[in-house]
């Protein structure tokens, strides 16, 4: 059976550094399936030569521009693939990991999967990257610090299922889908955009997120400050405004 061909987009932001210790990429890249495509969104000293040197497409913006735009961007200028992952620059992946996660997707008929992330290299600690679609009153029970019931206890789920959203760290999309859904919403510049894209998937091709919870990987993630009146703190609010509208059907 032949195997299935990937393109992986990452999106630097000054995770040249990062990249490098991980390692990953480079074994990645010796896969003969696979494809890995670099935005460089802040052009970081070095980077291109490092592309370069292990084959990797480099791409460069001239501005910074947003998460979702930026892997639209990789998406058009790669060539057509079975499959398309958009990739964390901070997580750490097996090829043979990728590889089994990409066989399965394709055996079970699965267009759009996500896989277990670990904030620790033992994989005891779970990152919570697997989720329910919120709402109004979830995002202010967040804001708040009363908690968040959107978050699924991935150590209750023992076999594949599907689960409304995953984090964009990591997204493994059939490029077909990827497609038909014209990539993300790029008005989103940082924050629910992989909600969207989710959600979207769910509601105009009745296509959930796979959840693969035996298939593993590293992520080594770094939460923003979104203290009050910091940038981060506006664009997450704006981002959960206009998710909440298309959710409730008030945008399209």
């Amino acid at each position: 059976m032949k195997e299935s061909s990937i393109n992986i987009s990452i999106v630097s932001h000054g995770h040249f550094s990062l990249m490098k210790e991980l390692g990953c990429l480079p074994k990645l890249a010796g896969a003969s399936n696979i494809n890995v495509y670099i935005l460089d969104n802040i052009g970081e000293q070095g980077l291109e030569e490092w592309c370069a040197e292990n084959c990797f497409t480099y791409l460069k913006n001239e501005n910074p521009k947003g998460f979702g735009e930026n892997n639209n961007i990789v998406f058009d200028a790669a060539t057509p693939s079975d499959y398309f992952l958009v990739l964390n620059p901070d997580v750490n992946i097996e090829v043979k990991v990728l590889q089994e996660c990409v066989k399965r997707a394709s055996t079970d008929g699965k267009e759009l999967v996500s896989i277990n992330l670990y904030k620790n290299k033992k994989m005891t600690a779970y990152d919570p990257s697997v989720r329910r679609f919120p709402g109004l009153l979830d995002f202010v029970s967040s804001y708040i610090g009363l908690g968040n019931k959107t978050l699924l206890d991935k150590a209750t789920i023992q076999s594949p299922r599907s689960v409304d959203w995953a984090s964009g760290s990591f997204l493994l999309f059939s490029w077909s889908l990827y497609k038909r859904l014209a990539g993300f919403d790029d008005q989103y510049y940082m924050y629910c955009e992989d909600i969207d894209i989710c959600f979207r998937a769910k509601r105009d091709h009745d296509i959930a997120v796979w959840y693969y919870p035996m298939v593993k990987a590293l992520h080594l993630t770094a939460h923003a400050n979104r203290k009050l009146f910091s940038k981060h703190f506006y664009w997450h609010v704006t981002s959960v405004f206009k998710f909440l509208l298309r959710k409730y059907g008030i945008i399209r």
